[in-house]
């Protein structure tokens, strides 16, 4: 029932611009040549409402997804700057260790953003985020052993472990869409509009193709954009990664 997620935004509007005016000309036959107007009952005005209602919902929900993945990652490149921070101020030979290790975690994070979910590669860069973190760990435990500069052993545990705990929420985070079944029904709202709009359609009437063209276009136009901000990795919305290139650029050459 996820399918429409799982393609490309233009393609799911197209589908669902095609199932509408597949509905628009099943109520037009309905209808049949009866010259008389046929007026509306409650129940297909509660079903345009009700559909309203339902885009309008899927809508805001796809653009508050949007913002919080916006804010994991803003989150995901404060904490391992933070991290880099606190390692920093440690002594030879962890702080050049942990620093490498740092920016080779920011550069695997770059390749995560904007990366599709069902690319073949992720599981095995997520593997190796997970492999950079054991090294880090390693090292402070090492550091901490060694009683590498130990005031600044607590907060460098503090800081680690925010890096690897906004590593997972922005993780399940980029997974969060909306659930199908939400798509589906929808979509089923969607073709029950056309359908009902075919069944009242006037046959004497002009300009009625053109009515439900620009109908069925505007909720199209609105489906697309829904489903292009449950997509922050490709189509036209995307989730910038400027946080996490200025944080590379600032590892690679910090102030002196």
């Amino acid at each position: 029932m996820n399918i429409f997620v799982q393609l490309d935004a233009w393609e799911s509007a197209l589908i669902l611009a095609g199932l509408m005016i597949l509905g628009w000309l099943v109520g037009v036959r309905a209808r049949g040549s009866t010259p008389e107007p046929v007026s509306s009952t409650r129940i297909e005005d509660g079903g345009l409402a009700l559909f309203g209602l339902l885009l309008a919902f899927c809508f805001s929900g796809a653009a508050s997804r949007y913002e919080v993945r916006k804010e994991l990652l803003r989150d995901d490149a404060i904490a391992i700057g933070d991290f880099a921070t606190v390692s920093s101020v440690l002594e030879e030979p962890e702080r050049s260790a942990l620093n490498r290790e740092i920016r080779t975690y920011v550069e695997q994070r770059l390749e995560f953003g904007p990366m599709r979910l069902d690319d073949p590669r992720m599981l095995q860069l997520i593997a190796e985020g997970r492999d950079t973190h054991a090294r880090m760990l390693a090292l402070v435990r090492h550091a901490i052993a060694n009683k590498n500069t130990p005031t600044v052993h607590v907060p460098l545990l503090n800081a680690f472990n925010g890096v690897t705990s906004s590593h997972d929420k922005r993780l399940y985070g980029v997974r969060d869409h909306v659930t199908g079944s939400i798509v589906l029904m929808l979509v089923l709202f969607g073709i029950f509009t056309t359908f009902t709009l075919g069944r009242l359609h006037d046959q004497r009437g002009r300009g009625s193709l053109f009515r439900i063209s620009a109908y069925v276009c505007l909720v199209a136009l609105v489906f697309y954009v829904t489903v292009d901000l449950e997509q922050p990795r490709r189509g036209l919305i995307l989730v910038s990664q400027a946080p996490m290139q200025e944080l590379l650029t600032a590892l690679e050459h910090p102030a002196p």
